[in-house]
């Protein structure tokens, strides 16, 4: 039931996050609501929970970053009602990092442990890059490119609030022991959020130049 942050960011602009390491972050180990113009470039994470939530942001680059996180999303897209009315992700681009799922702490240390089976959802262990669940205001205009995953799910594109999740491009991707589906893709119909909200859409999306190894 916590939601702990090591870095809560709210309604910002031109920030910029470079250089530094973060250990078991708590829930977040970076919690953006409403940013515009963020700049997330060569951060290091090791967490026991999520790595990068970037939520209802705009004009957001994430580059040179590597993520850690067994028990949930190494980077994730949301779009949540969170600050009282729907706003899309939009224009995003990750690029040049690499997400895994070794046990808490390991990846720093060197010594990659493979020991944890299974995250808190009693699913295999997560460090993924994700759209949704959290998908009010939708997502536009998104590139993926350049990444690497290792043992962890894959990719992941949902939306289940209503939002509208297009224009993607994903390019240029290895996994190795992905402990789940390499790709995932979902429209549902939670629809958390005001009343009358209706089920959203996935279209023109591209995945292109994908490479799987080892999925379970």
């Amino acid at each position: 039931g916590e939601g702990n942050k090591a870095i809560a960011l709210k309604l910002c602009r031109k920030v910029t996050l470079r250089d530094v390491s973060i250990l078991n972050g708590g829930h977040f180990a970076l919690l953006a609501t409403g940013v515009d113009h963020l700049t997330i470039d060569n951060v290091k994470v090791d967490s026991n929970r999520d790595g990068f939530d970037i939520d209802c942001c705009r004009h957001v680059r994430i580059s040179n970053c590597s993520v850690n996180t067994a028990n949930d999303d190494a980077i994730v897209l949301k779009s949540s009602f969170g600050l009282g009315f729907p706003r899309a992700t939009e224009n995003v681009t990750i690029t040049n990092c690499s997400v895994s799922g070794f046990d808490p702490g390991t990846f720093f240390d060197g010594t990659f442990g493979r020991t944890q089976e299974l995250a808190p959802d009693r699913d295999r262990v997560t460090g993924r890059i994700k759209f949704g669940t959290e998908s009010n205001g939708g997502f536009r205009n998104i590139t993926i490119t350049n990444c690497v995953f290792e043992r962890c799910r894959g990719i992941a594109l949902e939306t289940v609030d209503g939002g509208f999740l297009e224009d993607v491009n994903i390019s240029n991707v290895t996994m190795r022991e992905v402990t789940t589906a390499p790709v995932f893709l979902r429209i549902g119909s939670r629809l958390r959020g005001p009343e009358g909200t209706t089920p959203g859409a996935i279209r023109r999306v591209r995945i292109d130049n994908l490479t799987v190894h080892g999925a379970d």
